[in-house]
């Protein structure tokens, strides 16, 4: 029952297009683990990544991002301040006795 959920295909309106256009949820979806944010692949140009709130995807696509199967990882903002994190306590082992 969860993977007929998850590949049921869901109408919606196009925020620029006044035809329903067709979204396929998908089967893994990537959501920050410092700040919650998913990522919106469907709404992306290829080059760029958007993470948008769990609120936004659900109301943009009809679909709660709670009832798919996540995969955490981090969002560029997120993952800038936990490399920084790293390197500085990087930096601080290195230099104690």
């Amino acid at each position: 029952m969860f993977l007929e959920k998850l590949f049921t295909k869901t109408p919606r309106e196009a925020p620029s297009a006044p035809v329903a256009e067709t979204f396929i949820a998908p089967t893994l979806l990537p959501a920050c683990c410092a700040c919650g944010l998913v990522q919106d692949k469907a709404g992306a140009t290829p080059d760029l990544e958007r993470w948008i709130s769990q609120r936004t995807y659900r109301e943009t696509y009809g679909v709660n991002p709670a009832e798919l199967a996540l995969t955490h990882t981090y969002c560029p903002t997120c993952f800038a301040k936990v490399q920084e994190i790293m390197r500085q306590y990087w930096q601080k082992s290195r230099s104690a006795p």
